[in-house]
């Protein structure tokens, strides 16, 4: 049993920290991990119960979780309960796209007007580091595309 307790421990501390990259809290990690490995849909109480957490911090998780297509909830009467949604592989596909769009090409922007004022050795340093922002958004854009191609593969095949 002592085994099975710590692989439990284990699987949530990483569904913890892969969710906590992508943004979201380790509450909201914990809580989707404790739904993943649960066979059964589960109550605010439940979670609480097992995760050590409070209500409050568990139905902020959750109402994030559902939010996101990470979780869904059917309703029996005034109690709600809360099955996870395995959407490991549809966050990560997003991921390029966003860190594209929100990161690289605005930072790409503000280094080209920052080599228009530049001196020299400035210029070389933003000029290195603008090659390097390109070859990421290069690399990003293919991924997009198999994405894209995957997912065509997808429809097709159901």
């Amino acid at each position: 049993m002592a085994g099975r307790e710590q692989e439990d421990r284990r699987f949530i501390e990483l569904v913890e920290r892969l969710l906590e990259r992508w943004g979201y809290s380790r509450t909201e990690g914990k809580v989707y991990a404790v739904l993943l490995m649960k066979a059964r849909p589960m109550t605010i109480s439940e979670l609480a119960k097992e995760t050590g957490l409070s209500r409050s911090s568990i139905s902020v998780a959750l109402s994030s979780l559902v939010r996101e297509y990470f979780a869904t909830y059917r309703r029996e009467g005034k109690t709600k309960y809360f099955s996870a949604v395995p959407a490991f592989l549809e966050k990560f596909l997003q991921q390029p796209r966003e860190l594209l769009e929100r990161e690289i090409r605005p930072m790409e922007e503000i280094v080209k007007g920052l080599i228009e004022n530049a001196g020299e050795e400035e210029k070389i340093l933003y000029r290195a580091l603008l090659e390097d922002l390109s070859t990421l958004e290069c690399v990003l854009e293919r991924l997009m595309e198999f994405e894209e191609s995957e997912e065509l593969c997808l429809r097709k095949n159901s």
